[in-house]
């Protein structure tokens, strides 16, 4: 049975119990997907070098690890992902006697403000970001993916993307500021 994994209305989809299982296509389309940004996010604690040995393990880790892949029960899979890997970042210093760079900032301990975040920008994307455009959201504002990046991954004209992004970005300042939804 495949149970879609995200409630999210920006999220692809998922099958999570094809994921739950371990099967190999699911995980190497989850490298392909979010690979390079695992790469920039590891590579922010530890250096280019060792970013690359970072993410594999992370893959490596969720082909091997059941219980971590049942872990995660829905949510936003890039997010989740970031998270094993900035843990992962982190071992990898203590292991070698090295401290994250000052300049990272480390989660605050209440996620009270993420879970305020997430519900203010679930519900922005319901109201504003048309279905057919919910993928290009994910990938340029949570993800963090150029226009050129997202644009190549989604096959449409970069000119396309640009007056989604502007027309989404005017959007959703006027909801968070005219509406008070934050």
């Amino acid at each position: 049975m495949s149970v879609p994994a995200l409630a999210s209305p920006f999220a692809p989809e998922l099958d999570l119990a094809a994921f739950h299982a371990g099967q190999e296509a699911v995980i190497h389309q989850m490298y392909v997907d979010h690979g390079a940004t695992l790469l920039r996010q590891a590579g922010r604690y530890t250096g280019d070098a060792e970013a690359e040995a970072i993410v594999h393990d992370v893959f490596v880790e969720l082909l091997r690890n059941g219980e971590l892949r049942r872990r995660f029960t829905g949510g936003l899979m890039s997010a989740w992902l970031r998270q094993i890997t900035r843990l992962k970042s982190l071992e990898y210093l203590r292991r070698h006697g090295r401290t994250a760079p000052p300049e990272i900032v480390e989660e605050p301990s209440s996620l009270e403000g993420t879970l305020e975040a997430r519900d203010v920008l679930t519900r922005f994307v319901r109201q504003f970001v048309p279905a057919n455009q919910h993928q290009f959201f994910r990938l340029r504002f949570l993800e963090r993916r150029t226009q050129v990046e997202v644009a190549q991954q989604l096959g449409i004209p970069r000119s396309t993307l640009e007056g989604w992004e502007s027309r989404l970005t005017e959007k959703l300042r006027t909801f968070v500021l005219e509406t008070g939804s934050w």
